[in-house]
Formats: structure tokens, sequence, C-alpha cells
């Protein structure tokens, strides 16, 4: 689900005004930047481009996507359905100095017209919850979402507790938002097969004193279920260790053990397995004391 406001291209003598920069486009608005990926595109026409995403960055929840239709003349801005209130506030704002840079007209996709006053009142906070209330008549186990730097899973439970607040739109902005930044490892899953007796590991990986992000629910990532016979998977977590006087040094990081990952999960107190959504919890950097303390007593992991 998105929304996609247009804004017609000024005409000249000569049919339309050539097609802004990207970097003008951008100018517009304090703050906003392309996609990293796209950096290289600003100085071109947002014509010669498919699709640009753009974003603030420390502020930002999920991109913008803006494109110029060459057909109609317009240049589109979508914005996906639930957003944040920091990416509601710059795209509305784009799309207003976009029209009062124009001198034209702003469209929604069901064709209702605004000035580039009248669309900063447009009721975003209403499609924040239809957006978060259509996640429950979906009726999925997870629904995930794509932000600026991670994807987040949401579970009906954590949808129903944002409904439930003062202010929902303000609630989902800012759990999406804090986990968008939070200075903290994505821990990625790695695949070893074991020619003995044909079976294969899936590993996740805890290093002491780094502040890392991890599943709770173990499945195959989309681009693995081809690959991966889950009849033959087994899951568990590498445990690296540090030197406690100068966790920092990575030249000093050291292979503890393996254990397994239901071994983990079960010896890892409450306290330090936050919930980060869905599927992951966050497990802020502990010493390696403290690991040894939680896991000497486990198995390894053969």
């Amino acid at each position: 689900m998105s929304i996609t406001f247009s804004v017609l291209n000024k005409r000249s003598l000569l049919g339309f005004q050539k097609v802004i920069k990207v970097s003008d486009l951008l100018g517009l608005v304090d703050g906003l930047e392309p996609h990293p990926a796209q950096k290289d595109s600003l100085s071109l026409g947002l014509d010669k481009l498919p699709l640009l995403k753009c974003w603030a960055p420390a502020k930002s929840g999920r991109y913008m996507d803006l494109e110029y239709d060459k057909t109609h003349k317009t240049y589109n801005v979508r914005i996906l359905t639930p957003s944040t209130l920091a990416d509601w506030e710059y795209t509305l704002t784009l799309v207003s100095k976009l029209s009062a840079y124009l001198g034209t007209s702003i469209y929604d996709e069901h064709g209702r017209e605004y000035s580039s006053s009248s669309v900063l009142a447009f009721p975003y906070q209403e499609d924040i919850l239809l957006g978060l209330e259509n996640f429950l008549k979906l009726g999925y186990p997870l629904v995930y979402q794509d932000g600026v730097r991670r994807r987040i899973a949401l579970n009906p439970q954590m949808v129903e507790e944002f409904l439930k607040e003062d202010n929902p739109a303000q609630s989902y902005s800012d759990f999406f938002t804090l986990r968008q930044y939070l200075d903290a490892y994505d821990a990625q899953s790695k695949f070893y097969g074991n020619e003995q007796n044909q079976q294969i590991l899936g590993v996740y990986t805890l290093t002491a004193g780094v502040d890392t992000i991890l599943p709770f629910e173990l499945s195959l990532a989309p681009e693995d279920v081809e690959y991966i016979d889950e009849s033959k998977l087994s899951w568990c977590c590498n445990l690296v260790g540090c030197d406690d006087t100068d966790p920092d040094n990575v030249e000093k990081f050291f292979f503890y053990k393996r254990i397994s990952y239901s071994d983990f999960l079960d010896r890892l107190p409450k306290d330090m397995a936050q919930v980060f959504d869905g599927e992951k919890i966050y497990v802020p950097a502990m010493t390696f004391a403290q690991m040894k303390d939680l896991f000497d007593s486990c198995s390894e992991f053969v």
C-alpha cells in the first residue's frame, strides 16, 4: 500500500520546462538525500532515473520514491503505508515546495487537487492508522516493513499495542525509527556442510563486547530456501570472546565455543534479551566474564 502525489511540470513555450536535477529537487527540503547507492545521480535530471529513493538521515524511517512520468509530465512522489510521522512531514514538505517552485497543482492518486499550502493539511495520521489496522485484517503472524537501514517484522500483538496508545501514529513512529538507528550488529546466518553426516549447520555469532541483534524465531531467508534442505539443518550459536580490559581491540577476539541455538536462548536472561521486533531480540554487549558465567556449562555443539 502507498499514496502517490503528482505535481504537473511547468509549461514553457516549447512544451514543458526542463526536468529538474536531482540535486535541485532534493535541495528544496533541508536534510533530504538520495539513497546511498544513488549519490552519483545528483547531477542528473530526475527523468534520467527509473526511480529515486530519498531520505533524511537520522530522521527517516522509510524511503520515499520519486520519479518523473514522461507520459503525463508529472513529478510523482510516493510514500509507503504506513510510514512514520517524519517520513510524512518530509514527503508533504517536498511536494508543497515543488508545487510552489513550479507554480502548478498537486493531485493524489484519486484525482483530488491540492495547492502548495493545502497539501500540508493532508490527514496523514489517518493513513498510518489505516496501515496498522490493515496489518491486523491480513491475519498474518508477521508483516515485514523495509526501513532505511533494517527490515522490521511486526506481529499482531505489537500492532494492537500501537493502536491502544493515545497517539498510535507516534507510538508506531517511535518504535520503527528507533530500530533503524540502533547502533548494533545485525547477526547474519552462515551455513556449513558436514560431509561425514550430510548435515548442515546454520550458525549465528555473538561476540562479547558487541551489541547484537539476533533472531529468537529461526527460519531460512527466502533466498536460502531453494538451496538448503531444512530436514538436514541444525542451528547453533558461535560464541566469540574478547579481552575485557580492551574489548574494542578486534585483534584480541577469539573463538570461545559453539553451542546449540536452543541452549543459547534458554541460558540468556530475559533482562539481556530485549524485544527488537516480532522475530528478533537485541542483546546488549556483555563482558567475556558474563558470557562464561552464562554459557560455560553448555555442551559443545558438534
